[in-house]
């Protein structure tokens, strides 16, 4: 199913009703961060989900937001949820393969919730180039990272979900981008508290 995907199969998951990561609501921290800031412009949710987090920003004020997904059953799914919103747009893709092509230097922010922690993280260098590559210079990156991203009864040494540490967000994203803030969220999903972490990055020019 692509670079984004390693060797899972998302389509089928989503075909078979199979997606714990949905927690039926827009990311906390988003919502806290939205209280007080705005992300204005264009912005892409690289694997989008359920759509829930589009419909957050849609009603914030963001210009044009783009979600992103390789699974075309997480598109049909955010097309659900997002019906009505002209400012929502959906893409079935690969970050990998449309950050360096059709979605280059296209957007003012990327909102990062559940897409990082998916993938392989050797691939993670590439993450940060499809990224850099799909915000103009000077564009901003909003993300929050799984810490600790697993749930009761899961396996920490599977994954995905992968974890994420400090000092390796550091490295991998300081070539590209400079951090502007980065903290614990006071908010989260019911048993996620405190395994997070909230960091806005902006793109060098």
């Amino acid at each position: 199913m692509g670079t984004f995907c390693g060797m899972t199969d998302w389509q089928k998951m989503y075909e078979d009703g199979v997606t714990p990561w949905d927690r039926g609501g827009p990311c906390p921290p988003l919502m806290e961060w939205l209280e007080t800031g705005r992300l204005h412009g264009r912005v892409l949710v690289p694997g989008c989900g359920h759509g829930h987090d589009l419909v957050a920003l849609a009603q914030s004020g963001a210009a044009h937001i783009t979600g992103l997904d390789i699974a075309p059953g997480a598109i049909a799914a955010a097309q659900e949820k997002t019906a009505g919103l002209e400012n929502v747009e959906l893409i079935t893709g690969d970050l990998f393969a449309l950050g360096a092509g059709a979605l280059r230097g296209q957007f003012d922010w990327v909102f990062e919730h559940t897409c990082f922690c998916a993938i392989n993280p050797a691939l993670r260098p590439d993450y940060v180039q499809a990224v850099a590559s799909a915000l103009k210079p000077g564009g901003h990156l909003l993300a929050v990272f799984y810490l600790e991203p697993w749930d009761e009864g899961e396996d920490p040494n599977q994954g995905p979900p992968f974890r994420s540490e400090v000092p390796a967000l550091d490295a991998q994203f300081s070539g590209a981008f400079e951090l502007v803030t980065s903290r614990v969220p006071t908010v989260a999903y019911p048993g996620r508290e405190g395994k997070e972490l909230l960091r806005l990055l902006r793109r060098r020019d």
